[in-house]
């Protein structure tokens, strides 16, 4: 079993997907599959997030660079420069976003939606059965809700289950921080007066099977 992604499309696959993708082959093998019995039509891909991943801030910063570049044409200082070193300095802004940012295509907004993480894993490993992601913002952050992963164990399509749920970077860590949403000293559970959260970056995949099922190969 690989993992077969063409290299233009991996080039805009976030993180976030690559995570999945690479957990979910992690928890595949653990389960010894392909030479354990699986059934891709049976199986159901349910992950959790939040936000999605990093990727779409970096796409946005080259969509706007124009209006970047703009803004930099219009302050006095830059007005006051040669034309040769304003041609420089742009040259230099655009050359190096560019260079962090692959160029926008046609696979940019499926390698960055939240929304696409579970479509991702199911269409990489052939999985046809349901897939969605739920909302894994709290509490807590990690953890998709029981129903959703007992509903999808319930029909007779979904034999095993994927669910995952993942945090993100330093953006993030930012934006929480300006609300006081993160916490000052240190993580503990409930009910131990807990001040914030303590958040970080990975996956976590479970496979889940009926009881019943758990005792066959099917």
């Amino acid at each position: 079993m690989g993992i077969a992604i063409p290299p233009r499309i991996q080039e805009q696959i976030d993180e976030v997907q690559q995570w999945a993708i690479s957990a979910c082959y992690q928890a595949l093998q653990d389960y010894g599959y392909p030479s354990r019995f699986l059934d891709p039509n049976r199986v159901a891909v349910i992950l959790g997030n939040a936000m999605g991943g990093e990727k779409h801030y970096l796409s946005t910063i080259r969509i706007h660079l124009p209006e970047y570049i703009d803004s930099l044409s219009a302050s006095p200082a830059f007005k006051n420069l040669s034309p040769e070193v304003q041609s420089a300095l742009v040259q230099g802004l655009s050359s190096g976003v560019h260079a962090l940012v692959p160029a926008i295509t046609e696979d940019t907004m499926p390698g960055e939606l939240s929304n696409i993480i579970a479509g991702r894993v199911a269409n990489v490993f052939n999985f046809t059965g349901p897939n969605y992601v739920t909302d894994a913002a709290a509490p807590p952050p990690w953890q998709p809700s029981r129903a959703h992963r007992w509903a999808a164990l319930r029909p007779v399509r979904c034999r095993p289950d994927r669910w995952r749920g993942s945090q993100h970077g330093r953006r993030i860590l930012r934006q929480f921080s300006k609300i006081g949403a993160l916490s000052p000293d240190g993580s503990r559970r409930m009910p131990r007066a807990p001040t914030a959260s303590v958040m970080g970056e990975g996956t976590a995949i479970f496979l889940l099977k009926r009881l019943e099922r758990c005792r066959t190969r099917r």
